[in-house]
Protein backbone atom coordinates (compact mmCIF):
# COMPACT_ATOMS: atom_id res chain seq x y z
CA UNK A 1 0.00 0.00 0.00
CA UNK A 2 1.51 3.38 -1.00
CA UNK A 3 2.20 5.96 1.63
CA UNK A 4 -0.33 8.84 1.49
CA UNK A 5 0.69 12.43 1.84
CA UNK A 6 -0.75 14.36 4.77
CA UNK A 7 -0.22 17.76 3.10
CA UNK A 8 -3.89 18.12 2.18
CA UNK A 9 -4.97 17.27 5.70
CA UNK A 10 -2.58 19.83 7.21
CA UNK A 11 -3.80 22.48 4.78
CA UNK A 12 -7.41 21.81 5.70
CA UNK A 13 -6.57 21.94 9.42
CA UNK A 14 -4.76 25.26 8.96
CA UNK A 15 -7.66 26.64 6.94
CA UNK A 16 -10.18 25.61 9.62
CA UNK A 17 -7.99 27.14 12.36
CA UNK A 18 -7.66 30.38 10.41
CA UNK A 19 -11.44 30.55 9.86
CA UNK A 20 -12.06 29.87 13.56
CA UNK A 21 -9.68 32.68 14.53
CA UNK A 22 -11.40 35.01 12.11
CA UNK A 23 -14.82 34.12 13.54
CA UNK A 24 -13.51 34.74 17.06
CA UNK A 25 -12.12 38.14 16.07
CA UNK A 26 -15.35 39.13 14.35
CA UNK A 27 -17.50 38.10 17.31
CA UNK A 28 -15.68 40.39 19.75
CA UNK A 29 -17.89 43.37 20.56
CA UNK A 30 -16.49 46.79 19.79
CA UNK A 31 -13.93 45.62 17.26
CA UNK A 32 -14.59 46.25 13.61
CA UNK A 33 -12.35 44.57 11.08
CA UNK A 34 -12.25 46.99 8.15
CA UNK A 35 -10.21 45.97 5.17
CA UNK A 36 -7.67 48.30 3.59
CA UNK A 37 -9.81 48.60 0.45
CA UNK A 38 -12.82 49.64 2.52
CA UNK A 39 -10.78 52.27 4.36
CA UNK A 40 -9.50 53.68 1.04
CA UNK A 41 -13.07 53.77 -0.23
CA UNK A 42 -14.24 55.65 2.88
CA UNK A 43 -11.45 58.21 2.55
CA UNK A 44 -12.14 58.65 -1.16
CA UNK A 45 -15.84 59.12 -0.48
CA UNK A 46 -15.15 61.73 2.22
CA UNK A 47 -12.73 63.57 -0.09
CA UNK A 48 -15.34 63.48 -2.85
CA UNK A 49 -18.03 65.01 -0.65
CA UNK A 50 -15.58 67.65 0.57
CA UNK A 51 -14.70 68.59 -3.02
CA UNK A 52 -18.37 68.85 -3.93
CA UNK A 53 -19.01 71.15 -0.95
CA UNK A 54 -16.02 73.33 -1.92
CA UNK A 55 -17.36 73.54 -5.48
CA UNK A 56 -20.78 74.68 -4.28
CA UNK A 57 -19.22 77.26 -1.94
CA UNK A 58 -17.10 78.57 -4.83
CA UNK A 59 -20.20 78.93 -7.00
CA UNK A 60 -22.03 80.84 -4.25
CA UNK A 61 -19.03 83.14 -3.72
CA UNK A 62 -18.92 83.73 -7.47
CA UNK A 63 -22.60 84.67 -7.51
CA UNK A 64 -21.94 87.07 -4.62
CA UNK A 65 -19.01 88.59 -6.46
CA UNK A 66 -21.15 89.35 -9.50
CA UNK A 67 -24.12 90.65 -7.50
CA UNK A 68 -22.21 93.18 -5.43
CA UNK A 69 -18.89 94.88 -5.00
CA UNK A 70 -17.31 91.86 -3.36
CA UNK A 71 -13.73 90.78 -4.16
CA UNK A 72 -11.53 88.23 -2.45
CA UNK A 73 -8.49 88.68 -4.69
CA UNK A 74 -6.92 91.98 -5.79
CA UNK A 75 -7.86 91.68 -9.47
CA UNK A 76 -11.31 90.75 -10.69
CA UNK A 77 -9.97 88.88 -13.74
CA UNK A 78 -7.93 86.54 -11.57
CA UNK A 79 -10.91 86.01 -9.28
CA UNK A 80 -13.07 85.01 -12.24
CA UNK A 81 -10.49 82.45 -13.33
CA UNK A 82 -9.79 80.95 -9.91
CA UNK A 83 -13.14 81.20 -8.15
CA UNK A 84 -15.39 81.23 -11.17
CA UNK A 85 -17.86 78.83 -12.65
CA UNK A 86 -15.29 76.62 -14.41
CA UNK A 87 -13.35 75.82 -11.23
CA UNK A 88 -16.52 75.33 -9.18
CA UNK A 89 -17.94 72.99 -11.81
CA UNK A 90 -14.66 71.08 -12.12
CA UNK A 91 -14.38 70.59 -8.36
CA UNK A 92 -17.99 69.42 -8.16
CA UNK A 93 -17.56 66.92 -11.00
CA UNK A 94 -14.28 65.53 -9.61
CA UNK A 95 -15.88 65.26 -6.16
CA UNK A 96 -18.88 63.44 -7.62
CA UNK A 97 -16.57 60.96 -9.34
CA UNK A 98 -14.74 60.22 -6.09
CA UNK A 99 -17.92 60.05 -4.01
CA UNK A 100 -19.68 57.78 -6.48
CA UNK A 101 -17.03 55.07 -6.72
CA UNK A 102 -17.93 51.55 -5.65
CA UNK A 103 -16.03 49.41 -3.17
CA UNK A 104 -13.54 47.07 -4.81
CA UNK A 105 -13.31 43.70 -3.17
Amino acid sequence: MPKMSSGGRKRRQQQRAMEANLRREMSKPGKVAYTAAYRRWLVGRAVGWALMVVGVVMAVVHIGAHLGNFTLLPTTGLQDLLIGWPMAGLLFIVGAVFAGRRVRA
